[in-house]
């Protein structure tokens, strides 16, 4: 061997030898446990006006009253009876009631979330509604949650012939309640 080559094979060893040492490693296996608690968020507005154009509730009650200012006509050719010089045109007989109540739906006025549930359900609790609130109802009533939200509807019959709109207001109070399984 000549002396280059020589001189090439000790340097190489010298550098394996230095490096052989910083090149050892250590290893080591780790597992890490998150637990993640159920979760469940319901979301739901807390105080909701409502008002109602005339011509919007006034069809509630007469299907053919389409505007504010309704008026409907009585095409029927009418007989009158003559009691004590008053004709009785008896306007009532012509009169079919075609709404007593009405039902209102609050469309999206809720929704929930959840992690960790397989179901959710719903209901709804009347919390001192005036009484001319009836058949409160929740929609969807059961669901499978997950972190989009799931919304939903309330609704509930207001009683048209009720006292209770003597003032022009009706108050619907009431609790939702989502639990998960």
């Amino acid at each position: 061997m000549n002396i280059l080559t020589k001189s090439i094979f000790v340097a190489s060893l010298a550098a394996s030898l230095i490096f052989a040492s910083s090149s050892k490693a250590a290893e080591l296996d780790v597992n890490v446990d998150v637990s993640i608690p159920n979760v469940l968020i319901l979301y739901a507005y807390t105080d909701i006006d409502l008002s109602f154009a005339p011509g919007e509730f006034a069809s509630l009650l007469d299907s053919s009253c389409t505007t504010e200012d309704c008026a409907s006509a009585l095409t029927a050719t009418q007989s009158g009876t003559i009691s004590s010089n008053a004709v009785n045109l008896d306007i009532a007989s012509d009169l079919a009631a075609t709404g007593t109540s009405a039902t209102v739906t609050l469309q999206n006025s809720w929704a929930v979330r959840a992690l960790g549930y397989g179901t959710f359900n719903a209901s709804i609790a009347d919390k001192a509604s005036e009484s001319a609130v009836s058949n409160l109802d929740i929609t969807p009533s059961t669901g499978t949650p997950s972190m989009a939200a799931t919304t939903g509807a309330v609704s509930f019959d207001i009683d048209l012939t009720s006292s209770d709109l003597d003032d022009g207001t009706v108050t619907a109070n009431y609790t939702i309640t989502v639990t998960g399984s």
